[in-house]
Parts: structure tokens; C-alpha cells; sequence
């Protein structure tokens, strides 16, 4: 498989482990800065938010995945495996912030 296409694959799919819980706790801490309420709604609000970025994420990669022997898709695809890669790095920092500071 090309080096975009299976990038982009790979980078959305951490991006959708790792990117509910990390808007999760955005949207929390945005809220309130109770620890009780924070832990409590982290669990929930992380599942909600998956339901809905992991599907949309498989359906990505499953229409890049069957076109990938089109001409100049992975090209194109390029950007996208760059935003994504963006994005994890983001989500670690993210998490590092909030561990160690």
C-alpha cells in the first residue's frame, strides 16, 4: 500500500482511540473544574463521543482503503494523513499537559 494511504489509515485510526477522550476532557474541564464531576463524566462522555468519531473514521478508511489503487490518491491523501498527524501529536501534548502540569 502507498505511504499516504496506510499513514492516513493508521493516524486516523489513533486519532479515534485517542481523540474522543481528549475532547472529552475538553469539553469538561471547559464546564466545571470539580475533580468528582470531572472523573464521572470523563468515562461517559468519552464512550458517547467515540460512537460517533470511530464509525465515521472506519467509513473513511474503508472508501480510502477500496480506492487505493486509484491514480493520484495518494497524493491527495497527503494533507489528510498531515492533519491527522497534527491532531495525535495535539492529544499527547494535551495529555502530557494535564499529566505533568
Amino acid at each position: 500500500m502507498q505511504k499516504n494511504i496506510s499513514n492516513t489509515i493508521f493516524y486516523s485510526s489513533l486519532f479515534a482511540i485517542g481523540g474522543a477522550p481528549t475532547l472529552a476532557m475538553l469539553i469538561i474541564q471547559a464546564q466545571t473544574n470539580n475533580p468528582e464531576i470531572i472523573q464521572n463524566a470523563l468515562l461517559g462522555l468519552s464512550i458517547s463521543l467515540a460512537c460517533i468519531i470511530i464509525p465515521i473514521i472506519l467509513i473513511q478508511n474503508s472508501i480510502i482503503f477500496f480506492n487505493r489503487n486509484k491514480a493520484g490518491l495518494n497524493e491527495k491523501i497527503k494533507p489528510v494523513s498531515s492533519f491527522y498527524l497534527i491532531l495525535d501529536a495535539l492529544c499527547l501534548l494535551y495529555w502530557l499537559a494535564i499529566q505533568f502540569l
